[in-house]
């Protein structure tokens, strides 16, 4: 078997379990075996059994079925987060590359601002001042996101905006508009695409971490880094608690990152090989 069916195979076996998440996540409420809401004070802290797979919280709520339904909160944060990020940093580092001058100048120094400061404190402050909310715990990491996709579409375009075909482009009459979006985003969107891709396990890291603090979703609302939160509470007594839902980030976040790495090498050797 060659290298590139190899890289076929394992790209089409992650893009499969991806897709796998994504079901999850439009449908997992309606897969629930149990009202996901539902308090039960006579099942409060069971384990985990036939009738409740993952066992009950500490108000008897099926987590399975909390699991299945916290995967949209979750998951779709991270795939919003991760296209606003990527559309931002871009049409910022897009628009400051190509055109130059004082708004460059102006890009260039509100990039200096935010990455002077850690990101993830940076998050956690934007999060606290807005308050508790999965919509400002993504506006929160949207802030800092932006600035590695404007970095590196800005340096991509200084190296190609004086390219031949750009220059033959502005000969022919085409206005600046035009040329950025049929000769400078083709060009560069390859790696930014991969470039958004790697950041998604990391996306997804960033705002369970923000819901553990309880900077991001609200109760009653069910969300696997709020529901590792509750069951540290009692981890001694009812570890599967806290297990399950860390369990459901990490499986989570080593299939997008698995994907992202196929999805790097799969492009990487096209590449090379035209």
């Amino acid at each position: 078997m060659d290298k590139k069916k190899r890289l076929r195979i394992r790209l089409a076996w992650y893009l499969l379990l991806t897709a796998g998440l994504l079901i999850i996540m439009l449908f997992g409420e309606q897969l629930s075996p149990h009202d996901p809401y539902e308090n039960n004070l006579l099942k409060i802290d069971q384990p985990p059994g036939a009738e409740y797979w993952f066992g009950t919280d500490n108000l008897g709520r099926c987590l399975f079925s909390r699991i299945l339904t916290g995967a949209r909160s979750s998951l779709s944060a991270t795939l919003i987060i991760v296209l606003v990020t990527a559309v931002i940093g871009t049409t910022a580092g897009v628009t400051a590359g190509y055109y130059g001058g004082p708004l460059d100048a102006v890009i260039q120094k509100l990039l200096l601002i935010v990455q002077s400061f850690p990101g993830q404190v940076m998050a956690i402050a934007v999060a606290g001042v807005l308050g508790a909310g999965v919509k400002n715990a993504a506006i929160a990491l949207i802030s800092i996101g932006w600035v590695s996709y404007a970095r590196m579409s800005r340096s991509m375009v200084l190296k190609i905006k004086e390219s031949n075909y750009i220059k033959a482009a502005r000969l022919c009459g085409c206005n600046s508009g035009y040329i950025i979006l049929r000769h400078v985003i083709p060009n560069i969107g390859s790696v930014l695409f991969v470039t958004a891709m790697l950041a998604l396990p990391g996306t997804m890291m960033e705002i369970s971490s923000l819901s553990f603090l309880g900077l991001s979703a609200k109760l009653p609302t069910p969300e696997w880094g709020y529901m590792m939160n509750e069951g540290r509470k009692v981890l001694m007594t009812a570890p599967w608690q806290a297990l399950i839902p860390g369990g459901a980030i990490l499986i989570s976040v080593i299939i997008l990152n698995r994907l992202g790495d196929s999805v790097q090498e799969y492009l990487e050797f096209r590449a090379g090989s035209l």
